[in-house]
């Protein structure tokens, strides 16, 4: 039988390195993590999520073909007003005479005859023509044309940079926030496997009576909660990553791991690209105005045709010929019109005026509050650091305490669960610190 003090001493030893044991599995559980956790696919980063975004945008691709839709507008405005219209015509009306000494159709109805006036119908008509008609002198009107289509053009492809500007802010603030779950899941789960451990060298303890039983039960009603906190926090994660992957028009795929990412700040730009579809709404109202304003212009154009031209089927063989000519318009009055319309193009450039002053402040406000932000959070993220580097302290002080039998293996435990808070609190910070900057560049742009 050992003595009693030779079995404290022999008591005490197997604590203590039982601790030993504990702090070990502790501490070096972090270089494990990842490989003990069901995060253990295929590893992707935000690169990755934002190129599938952009590929698989309905919104973008519409914007290229309406690109496509503007550059066949500037063939059709060639097409109606470059080149020579080429049509075939045929006719033939029958206005017969009745009460005309049995000639139905003729040229010289006799007096008592019924039927049309000779004047107005020439007994009939038989034709069958080739025409051909081209304006000239309206370079005004094909330049006024195609420069509506090329505004259009420079102005879709303007929507098109603001549309993908906006897409990478969205996807890069759902890829930090599935980022966070990630980070806090392999937190929880740390915990989690911690206390799990723990609670099997208690029990260990319990039976040989150097552990109180109130202290293993304790123990194992902290192990289920962190269980299940761990739970919540891995569905939390495939919650963001399910939303992470609709918005990048992914399909879900089994489960990956996020990569980290360390966005800059963009430098500060002279002139906000948010202004640019102003400028471009300007000039596409001007150019209405302008191509308003091409009916005032005098119309030319040069008209021939060719072929079967009659009125009697007699010699009818001998009634081709052909046809030239010029036909010229010029307005020379329309109630002001032109001076009404711009007045109201005058009036629309200073509503796209007004509205751009606005977005001036908007996005100057912005650009103002994501600065304060990313200050603030960064100052956060220097405090919590701090303040993790100090309970890093605090556990190294307890763990000599544990072993020395002045704290109790319960207490150390609640140390290390609010150490892995602090932690998780300053992934949080990180994150919205990110988010920030993500905010910064998305309005200083």
């Amino acid at each position: 039988m050992i003595p009693k003090l030779n079995r404290f001493f022999y008591q005490r030893s197997f604590i203590q390195k039982s601790v030993i044991f504990f702090l070990i599995m502790f501490f070096g559980i972090g270089s494990l993590l990842h490989s003990q956790t069901r995060l253990s696919g295929l590893q992707l980063s935000l690169d990755y999520y934002l190129d599938a975004a952009y590929k698989n945008s309905p919104s973008l691709k519409e914007n290229i073909n309406t690109i496509r839709i503007s550059e066949i507008d500037k063939s059709l405005v060639e097409s109606e007003n470059l080149l020579p219209q080429i049509s075939l015509t045929s006719n033939y009306i029958f206005s017969p005479y009745f009460n005309n000494g049995g000639k139905i159709i003729t040229t010289d109805p006799g007096p008592n005859a019924v039927g049309y006036d000779i004047g107005i119908t020439n007994g009939g008509l038989y034709s069958a023509q080739i025409n051909l008609e081209k304006n000239i002198f309206n370079g005004s009107t094909i330049d006024a044309l195609q420069n509506q289509s090329d505004i259009k053009i420079k102005s879709t492809r303007h929507i098109s940079d603001v549309l993908k500007h906006s897409i990478k802010k969205d996807v890069t603030e759902l890829y930090l926030t599935t980022l966070e779950t990630q980070k806090i899941y392999f937190l929880s789960k740390e915990i989690a496997d911690t206390i799990q451990k723990q609670l099997q060298l208690t029990e260990n303890l319990m039976k040989s009576g150097q552990v109180k039983q109130s202290d293993y039960l304790l123990l194992k009603i902290e192990s289920e909660n962190q269980k299940l906190s761990a739970e919540h926090g891995y569905i939390d994660f495939e919650m963001n990553l399910s939303e992470l992957n609709t918005l990048c028009g992914l399909q879900d795929s089994s489960s990956v791991q996020l990569s980290n990412i360390d966005l800059q700040y963009v430098e500060n730009k002279n002139f906000s690209k948010f202004l640019q579809q102003f400028s471009n709404d300007s000039l596409l109202v001007q150019n209405q105005q302008s191509i308003f304003e091409t009916k005032y212009s005098p119309k030319i154009s040069l008209f021939f045709n060719t072929g079967l031209n009659a009125v009697d089927l007699e010699n009818i063989e001998r009634k081709f010929g052909i046809n030239a000519g010029i036909n010229f318009s010029l307005p020379i009055y329309d109630g002001n019109q032109k001076s009404l319309t711009r007045q109201q193009t005058q009036i629309s450039l200073k509503t796209i005026e007004a509205y751009k002053e606005n977005q001036k402040i908007q996005v100057s406000n912005k650009i103002k509050n994501a600065n304060g932000q990313i200050i603030f959070y960064k100052q956060n993220l220097k405090n919590i650091s701090d303040q993790v580097e100090t309970y890093g302290s605090m556990m190294k002080i307890a763990q000599m305490e544990l072993m020395k039998g002045q704290r109790s293996m319960v207490e150390f435990i609640t140390l290390i669960k609010n150490y892995l808070d602090l932690k998780k609190n300053y992934v949080s910070s990180e994150i919205d610190y990110l988010k920030a900057i993500n905010q910064y560049n998305y309005w200083n742009w």
